[in-house]
Order: C-alpha cells, then structure tokens, then sequence
C-alpha cells in the first residue's frame, strides 16, 4: 500500500507551473535553497541531514509549502517514523485540504497505522481530487473499508468500477465478499454473473458464484456453477467428493459418480452445457461453444440452442452448416422469426433470389424482422424488375 507520491525533483526548478492550485504557490528563493539542500542530502543518502534541515523549515514556517511537506513527510514514511509523518501530513492537509498529493500521503500513513477507516475517506478524497480517472485509488479506498469492516462502504465505493468497460477481478471479488458478508445474497450472484459474461474462465468466480447459490439454497444452480469451474481448472479430491455430496442431496446419483472421477469428461447436463458455450464463445473458442451446443441437443433439442448455433455458424460464413442449422430452429418452432430472417440472409449471399425471397417472406410475419425482411423482398424485386427490363438473366444460382 506504500504507494507515496513524489514530485521531489520537480521543486529544483524554478518558476515550474503545476496544475494542482498548491503546489503551484509562490516559492520564495530561500525555500527553494532550504528545499534543495534537503533534497540533495537524501539524494546523496544522508537522511539525517535532511531531516535536520526540514524539521527546521518545518519549526520556523507559519504555512509550509505543499512541497516541503511532501518531502518530510515522504522521509518520515521512508524511516518508518509513521507518527511524526502523519503529524508532518496532517499539518500540510489542514493548510492545503485540495492538495491531492497531500492527501493520498496522509491516507498512506494511515493505512501503515491501521486506521483504515481515516485512510480509506483520504483515499476516497485523494481520487475525487484528481481529473483523470484514479480506479485503482478508489479500489484502495474501499479495500481499505473492508478492512475496517464496513462493508455497505467498501462495495458501494467498488460499486461504479464494476460499470467499466475493463473490470479487474480483485474489484469483483472485494464487492462479492463484501456482499456475502451483508448477507445480500441476490446482489452478491448477480455482480458474479455480470463479471463472468465477460470474464468466464475465471474458473475461482464460479466457485464463488456456486457458494452463494448454496447460501441461497440454489443447489442444482450450484452443482452447474461447480461443473464450470472444474471444466476449465481440475478440481482437487475434496472439491469432488463436495460436488458428489451435493448431487446427492440433488438426487442426482449419477452425477454424483462422475464427479468422484478422473476427470470431468461426461456430458453435463444441458443447462451446463448451454452455460459452458456461452463461456467458450465470450472467450473467442468458438469450437468448443460449438461442441458444448451439439452435447446439448443431443440431450435436449430445442429452437434457442438451434439459433445460437446457426448464428455462430453465420457469423463464421460457414453457409452449409448454418442452413442446417437454421432449419432445425424453425422446424423445431423457433418464435423469434430470426432463425428465418438469417436464413434469407445466407441465400442473399449466395444469390439464391427465389430462396431468399421464400425466407424473407416467412420472416415478415415476426415483427422484430417484418421491416428489414420487407426491405431485402423489395430489393430483390426490383433487381429482377430491371434484370427483366435489359433482358439479362437475374438468377445467378
């Protein structure tokens, strides 16, 4: 957590202008000297000198400037004199409460004091007093208010970095131990289940999200979180023998067998397996999505599986299987319409018209697609109109 910020050198340079209001303040020419002299004993590893140097400054200055506070209070940290330092800095954040600098100092010192509700309110300060963006500040703030043990605080100070496009996995842990230990048991699964869409190999959060399914009393849901994880990282014999124990309080005797196995190479259910594509294709493994989907169907057939399958295939242009695919989800009445609509799509491509034509015009009767499908059917009309019109053929397949 020694994460102090020095801006040292930056004080030899006269007329130097900063962007924070303090250390912007006027120096005067006998400061700059003083400053200087300390700077160059600790660059030339004399602490001591420096510190006789800046006790004095500090003793004789009515308002010290921000950079000799810094630079002492910095030194005191250094030689583990935490009380003198928090002194130095606490002094420096009365005459300058905006320095940011100032206040990210002080709330190192009393995070090193163990008074982590102070240094966790400083370091929420520190990162409000900053333009750019200061995550990991804020993460050190409500680290800081766990330790405390104020949990409300430290998962609503994590709470607006789970809404980042980059979310790091400590942040989510900390707002799910923070949860857990409230008790918000919804809450807890739910910040788990959006951090796992994006991050589903975290093969740890799974575990996680399995543990407060069983606070929950959620226990099939726990077994399939369980099933998860140990697909991506083998699990140990007594992770095992606690999934075994689960699928038997389940009534689920088989499943309890295979998991006391080797290894987990037996078709999940097909829920698991619906959950495992959906992680293998956030993860860009499109084959092993494709894998997961066809163990599925062959346990259960359904329309949703079907269109997820045929829209992986489309996006690949792999045409043949996606056409499979697609027919599958509307033979097996798939009411989205969007099994229909992509179908016309892929004969689109391939110039199919009279194909195309056919599947747009089933697609007109959903309503999410009705206005595209009507657009393709009037463009395919049209080109057939003037292919008739110059006498040139219009069908290319």
């Amino acid at each position: 957590m020694r994460s102090l910020v020095f801006i040292i050198a930056l004080l030899l340079l006269p007329g130097l202008a900063f962007g924070d209001n303090a250390l912007s303040r006027p120096m005067t020419e006998q400061t700059r000297s003083k400053l200087q002299k300390a700077y160059s004993c600790i660059k030339n590893n004399q602490p001591e000198c420096a510190r006789t140097i800046l006790s004095r400054y500090m003793e004789n200055s009515t308002r010290p400037h921000p950079f000799g506070i810094l630079l002492y209070g910095s030194l005191l940290m250094e030689q583990n004199q935490l009380q003198e330092a928090a002194q130095i800095l606490e002094r420096g954040y009365a005459d300058f409460p905006q320095c940011r600098q100032i206040v990210h100092n002080l709330a190192v010192v009393r995070y090193e004091q163990k008074e982590f509700t102070k240094a966790g309110e400083l370091f929420l300060k520190s990162c409000l007093l900053t333009k750019k963006p200061a995550h990991n500040t804020r993460y050190q703030a409500a680290t800081c208010f766990f330790q405390a043990k104020k949990y409300a605080q430290a998962y609503d100070v994590t709470k607006p970095l789970l809404g980042l496009k980059t979310v790091k996995p400590d942040w989510v842990r900390l707002a799910a131990h923070s949860l857990i230990l409230l008790k918000r048991w919804p809450e807890a699964e739910r910040t788990l289940i959006h951090f796992l869409r994006r991050s589903p190999t975290e093969h740890a959060y799974w575990k996680l999200l399995a543990n407060i399914r069983m606070q929950r009393k959620h226990y099939k849901k726990a077994a399939a979180a369980l099933e998860i994880a140990y697909r991506i990282a083998q699990p140990t014999a007594l992770e095992r023998r606690t999934l075994s124990q689960l699928y038997l309080y389940i009534n689920a005797p088989l499943l309890a067998a295979h998991a006391l196995e080797g290894s987990f190479t037996h078709t999940p259910s097909p829920k698991v397996c619906d959950q495992l594509a959906q992680a293998y294709l956030t993860a860009g493994r499109t084959k092993q999505a494709l894998d997961m989907l066809d163990k599925a169907m062959a346990l259960e057939k359904t329309p949703e599986r079907s269109l997820i399958k045929g829209r992986i295939l489309y996006a690949k242009r792999r045409y043949p299987e996606a056409i499979a695919a697609l027919r599958q989800a509307v033979q097996l009445n798939d009411k989205t319409g969007l099994a229909n609509y992509l179908l016309g799509m892929i004969f689109w491509e391939q110039k199919q018209w009279d194909e195309a034509r056919h599947w747009f015009q089933s697609a007109e009767k959903f309503k999410h697609h009705a206005r595209h499908a009507t657009r393709a059917i009037n463009a395919i009309n049209a080109m057939e109109e003037s292919s008739r019109q110059s006498n040139l053929p219009f069908d290319a397949s």
